[in-house]
C-alpha cells in the first residue's frame, strides 16, 4: 500500500475496538504429517496471524477465504509452513499500528516499504511491482501530452506532490481510487494516475469502459517514475525467523511462476513479479 493512508488517521483508535471482528481461521486442519519449509514463532502456536484492509484486488477476506494477491500468497505461505490463518479485515491505519502492539504476525494490502514504517515493524524482501501508469482513452503514457488537461489522482501517493507542483489547479485530488475512477468513467477528467493494481482491477471490472492503462514513462517532472513502487509483507518486528521464511518463500514462487499466476488471475501484468527486471 503507498504512503497510501486514504483512511483517517483517527481510524486506528476506533479501529482498536474491532480486533475481534472479521476473524476466523481459513484453514481450520493441517495434516499431521506435514512438514512446514521453515522454522519460526507466531502469535499463536499453529497459526499465521493476517491482518489487512479489504483491498482488492490485493487483499480480500471472505466467507472465511483469503483472497486478492496477498491473501493468495499468504495463503499458500501458512500452508508451507503447516500453519491455518486466523485473518482480520482492520482499517488500512490500523494495520502497521497492530503489528507495533503484537496482535499479529503479518500484514497484507500492497504495503510500499518505507524507511519510516522499518522503524516499528519488520518488511519483507520485495513481492511484486506495482507502478504508477496513466488510464484513460487511448492514453499516451506520458504526463506531458496532458498539460492543460484534467488530471485526476488519489491522495497519499509517492507522487502527489510532484504532480500538482506540475498540473496545479488542473489535478484533482481524491480520497479513493474508486472516486476517481469514477469521474473518469463519467468525462469529468480526462486521464487518472494510478498504481497498476488499482487500474487493472478496476478495468476489469468495467470491459465496455473503453479505458485502458499504459505504463508512467519516466519524467523529471515526477521523482517517482524515476523509481517504480513495489510492494513488499510487513510484519512483527524482532522475529528474524519469519522475516527469512516470507523471503524464502517469495523467492519460491517467484522462480518456479507461482507468482506471476497469482497476479495474472487478478489482472495484473505477471511481468510484475520480477520489477527488478522491468
Amino acid at each position: 500500500m503507498k504512503t497510501r493512508i486514504y483512511v483517517t488517521v483517527s481510524a486506528v483508535i476506533a479501529a482498536a475496538a474491532m480486533l475481534s471482528g472479521c476473524a476466523s481461521s481459513s484453514a481450520s486442519t493441517v495434516s499431521a504429517s506435514c512438514t512446514p519449509a521453515s522454522t519460526f514463532k507466531t502469535l499463536n502456536a499453529g497459526s499465521l496471524s493476517v491482518v489487512g484492509p479489504d483491498y482488492p484486488p490485493l487483499f480480500t477476506y471472505e466467507n472465511q477465504t483469503l483472497g486478492g494477491v496477498d491473501g493468495k500468497i499468504l495463503q499458500g505461505f501458512a500452508e508451507a509452513n503447516c500453519l491455518t490463518t486466523d485473518t482480520k479485515v482492520l482499517p488500512a491505519a490500523s494495520v502497521v499500528e497492530t503489528l507495533k502492539g503484537g496482535q499479529a504476525d503479518i500484514a497484507a494490502g500492497g504495503w510500499y516499504p518505507t524507511a519510516e514504517r522499518a522503524k516499528v515493524v519488520a518488511q519483507s524482501e520485495t513481492a511484486y511491482g506495482d507502478p504508477s501508469v496513466l488510464v484513460g482513452k487511448n492514453p499516451s503514457g506520458r504526463i506531458e501530452d496532458y498539460t492543460g488537461k484534467k488530471v485526476g489522482t488519489t491522495q497519499g501517493y509517492l507522487w502527489v506532490d510532484d504532480l500538482v507542483k506540475w498540473g496545479g489547479d488542473n489535478v484533482k485530488l481524491y480520497q479513493s481510487p474508486d472516486a476517481v475512477y469514477q469521474d473518469l468513467v463519467n468525462g469529468r477528467i480526462d486521464v487518472a494516475v494510478m498504481a497498476v493494481n488499482e487500474a487493472a482491477y478496476r478495468l476489469s471490472k468495467s470491459s465496455g469502459s473503453g479505458l485502458s492503462y499504459v505504463s508512467l514513462q519516466k519524467t523529471h517532472l515526477i521523482e517517482a517514475t524515476q523509481h517504480p513502487a513495489v510492494t513488499n509483507l510487513p510484519h512483527a518486528k524482532d522475529n528474524p525467523e519469519l522475516t527469512a521464511a516470507i523471503n524464502s518463500y517469495l523467492d519460491k514462487i517467484r522462480k518456479d511462476g507461482s507468482l506471476a499466476k497469482i497476479l495474472q488471475e487478478y489482472g495484473i501484468d505477471p511481468k510484475e513479479a520480477n520489477p527488478a527486471t522491468n
